[in-house]
């Protein structure tokens, strides 16, 4: 798929088909995080790829926003550094890359932000953060043609400075 045409077409997706993915897909997904760009490259990231459905059911459990999470075939949950500034904004990249990756691939994610506990159920060290869970999976919603509504460019879009309109 061009790419712009997958930025364009892409959607959070919150409900799967029960298909499983295939381990050379989710390879090349989580490949596309690792190949993310980062500040100084100093790359801060982890990827947990999460494939178990008992492991996913309890992830559900910590998931405020994405109890949707037990439906998916699998998960990435992203563990960032804090001791480099950016790894908010570089964890971010990594996963957009992820998003797009799988996309093309016909598989749908949605960023979930509301997480507890995660960090004692599957080890991860106290000083790392969690920046999101991602469910992946084919999406079930694209039997459904909902219109991605997004706002105009010139709601958006300023040039030179703040307020300024492009000149025709």
């Amino acid at each position: 798929m061009d790419t712009f045409e997958c930025i364009r077409k892409r959607r959070d997706i919150r409900s799967y088909l029960k298909k499983d993915v295939p381990d050379d897909v989710i390879r090349k997904i989580i490949e596309a995080g690792r190949l993310a760009p980062s500040a100084m490259n100093l790359q801060p990231w982890q990827f947990i790829v999460i494939k178990n459905k008992e492991t996913l059911k309890e992830l559900g459990e910590f998931c405020m926003s994405g109890r949707f999470v037990v439906q998916a075939p699998f998960a990435v949950v992203v563990v960032t550094d804090p001791v480099n500034k950016w790894h908010e904004i570089d964890g971010a990249r990594a996963v957009q890359n992820m998003a797009l990756a799988a996309w093309n691939e016909g598989i749908g994610c949605c960023w979930i932000g509301a997480i507890e506990k995660v960090k004692e159920k599957l080890n991860i060290p106290r000083n790392l953060h969690v920046l999101t869970i991602l469910p992946f999976g084919y999406p079930e919603e694209f039997t459904v043609k909902r219109k991605k509504v997004r706002k105009s460019p010139d709601e958006v879009f300023h040039w030179e400075k703040f307020g300024m309109k492009q000149s025709k």
